[in-house]
C-alpha cells in the first residue's frame, strides 16, 4: 500500500524541500567575473634612520636567498664539508665587527637580510637583537642562522601578529643572521629597532645562556645597508646609529615617511611628512580568522603627523557585530592622532577553502565599518583569483573597526545561517513527515 500524504502536508514538505535546495543552491551560483588585480609594483625601495633617507636597490641573484645566503650547520651541509653555523654565501658582503642589512631580489621574490659579522674574522663575536615591525602575514624567516637542534644553539626567533624579533650570539670567526620572505613584492615598510652589544636581550641575562662568555665580549662597531649588485660591486653606506630604529620602504625619500612599532596588541604605524592628497599604505595586522587575512590600508587625507593602531580583535564600540550577520574577522584600527578626515581603502585576502566551508561565492562577502552610529556595509570589490583565495577590497570613511562578513541576501548571512536555514528546512521535512505518519495512522 503506498502511503499518501494529506494534500497540506505535502506541499509544506515540498516547500521545505526547496528550501533545503535553495540554501544550498544560493552559493553554488556563479557571480559576476572577477576583475583583474590592479598591481601596484613599487617605485624604488629606501632605508631611513631619523633624517637620514637614501634610495638603495635590491641586490639580485639567480638563486633564492636559502642559496645567496648560504647557512651551513651540522643539518643542512654533509660530513667533510666547512660548516662553522655561519653564512658560506655572503663572504664578500661580511666585514669585521659589522653588521650588514639589505634587500635580496631572487627568483622567489624578495627578502630582507641580514647578516653580523665575518666568517675566518680574528675579532670576537657579538651580540645582536632584531625586533622587526609592520610585516606582511605572509613573511616568514626563511634562513634563520643559528637554527638547529642541539643545546648548544642559543640564538632565538619569535613571531607575533605584525612583527617579529631575532636574538642572536656569536664567537670570534662566525656570522649570525637570517632572511625574511613573503609579502613584500609590493608595497610595504618594515621597521628594524636594534639592539647591539649591551643593548641586545642577551645582556641581561648571559647566566641563563649554554654559554654565556660565547661571544667574547666582541662588539657590533657599524651598521651597513648594502645596495646594488649582488657581488663585489655593492654600494655600502653606513647608518648614522646603531641605537636608532632603521625603516627599510617602498617608494621614493620624497613620499611620507612611515616607521612601525609593536605593541601589546598589535602594531602602531607613525606617518610623518604627509600631505592631505598623499595615499598612504599601512600594513594592518592580519585579522581573528585564518582563513581571511587583511593586507593593507591605504589612506588619505593624513595630517602631517599621524599615528594608527592596528589590533586583531573585535572592537566593542558599538556593543555588537555587524546586524543580522556573524563576522568571519575582524580588525580594529584606530586613529590615535592625524587620522581624524582620513578615508581609503582596505584589501583582505579570503581563502577558497573558508568560503567552500561557508558555502560562500567571493561576490557575497562584503567589509563593514564601525562608526559610532553602528556597522555600516561598505563598498567591496572581488579584484582578482589566485589558486587559492580572493583578494577583496573595500572602500572606509574612516579609521574604524572593520569586519569582513557575508552580504545580508547572499548563500549564509551569517556564519551559522547557511546550518540553521538547512537545518530549519530539514526539521520541517521530519517534523511534517512524522505529522503525516501520524495522520495517516490515525485514519
Amino acid at each position: 500500500m503506498s502511503l499518501r500524504l494529506p494534500t497540506g502536508a505535502a506541499a509544506v514538505v515540498v516547500t521545505a524541500l526547496l528550501l533545503v535546495g535553495s540554501v544550498g543552491g544560493v552559493a553554488g551560483q556563479s557571480g559576476s567575473p572577477i576583475a583583474q588585480a590592479d598591481t601596484q609594483q613599487a617605485d624604488g625601495y629606501v632605508v631611513e634612520q631619523g633624517s637620514f633617507c637614501q634610495p638603495i636597490e635590491p641586490l639580485s641573484s639567480g638563486e633564492s636567498v636559502e642559496s645567496f645566503y648560504e647557512y651551513r650547520s651540522h643539518e643542512t651541509h654533509p660530513e667533510g664539508t666547512d660548516r662553522f653555523y655561519s653564512s658560506y654565501g655572503t663572504t664578500h658582503l661580511q666585514r669585521d665587527n659589522t653588521s650588514a642589512l639589505f634587500l635580496h631580489e631572487g627568483p622567489e621574490g624578495l627578502s630582507l637580510v641580514t647578516v653580523h659579522g665575518r666568517l675566518d674574522s680574528e675579532t670576537p663575536g657579538g651580540l645582536v637583537t632584531y625586533e622587526i615591525a609592520g610585516l606582511p602575514a605572509e613573511s616568514e624567516w626563511v634562513v634563520q642562522d643559528d637554527n638547529y637542534t642541539a643545546e648548544t644553539r642559543m640564538d632565538e626567533f619569535d613571531r607575533g601578529d605584525g612583527w617579529t624579533s631575532a636574538s642572536w650570539i656569536f664567537q670570534e670567526g662566525r656570522t649570525d643572521g637570517g632572511a625574511i620572505r613573503g609579502g613584500l613584492d609590493g608595497q610595504f615598510a618594515v621597521t628594524i629597532r636594534p639592539g647591539f652589544n649591551e643593548d641586545s636581550a642577551f645582556a641581561d641575562r648571559r647566566s641563563e645562556l649554554y654559554d654565556p662568555d660565547f661571544d667574547g665580549d666582541g662588539e657590533i662597531e657599524q651598521w651597513d645597508v648594502l645596495s646594488g649588485a649582488a657581488g663585489d660591486g655593492n654600494r655600502r653606506t653606513e647608518l648614522p646609529s646603531l641605537e636608532e630604529p632603521v625603516t627599510i620602504r617602498t617608494g621614493t625619500c620624497d613620499d611620507p615617511s612611515v616607521t612601525y612599532e609593536r605593541t601589546d596588541g598589535g602594531i602602531t604605524a607613525r606617518v610623518t611628512d604627509a600631505a592631505p592628497e598623499d595615499r598612504v599604505f599601512l600594513q594592518p595586522t592580519r585579522g581573528t580568522d585564518d582563513g581571511v587575512r587583511f593586507d593593507g590600508v591605504e589612506l588619505t587625507g593624513l595630517e602631517s603627523e599621524a599615528s594608527i593602531g592596528f589590533e586583531s580583535r573585535f572592537s566593542e564600540l558599538s556593543g555588537s557585530g555587524p546586524d543580522g550577520v556573524e563576522a568571519l574577522s575582524y580588525l580594529t584600527i584606530t586613529n590615535e592622532s592625524g587620522a581624524a578626515d582620513a578615508s581609503g581603502t582596505v584589501a583582505v585576502t579570503v581563502q577558497k577553502d573558508r568560503l567552500e566551508e561557508l558555502g560562500l561565492e567571493p561576490e557575497d562577502i562584503v567589509l563593514y565599518e564601525q562608526t559610532a552610529d553602528g556597522w555600516t556595509e561598505a563598498d567591496t570589490t572581488v579584484l582578482a583569483e589566485s589558486d587559492g583565495a580572493y583578494r577583496l577590497e573595500a572602500d572606509v570613511t574612516a579609521p574604524s573597526a572593520v569586519a569582513v562578513a557575508p552580504a545580508p541576501g547572499s548563500g549564509s548571512d551569517s556564519l551559522g545561517l547557511l546550518g540553521l536555514g538547512a537545518g530549519l528546512a530539514a526539521g520541517a521535512v521530519i517534523g511534517l513527515g512524522w505529522l503525516a505518519t501520524t495522520r495517516l495512522r490515525d485514519r
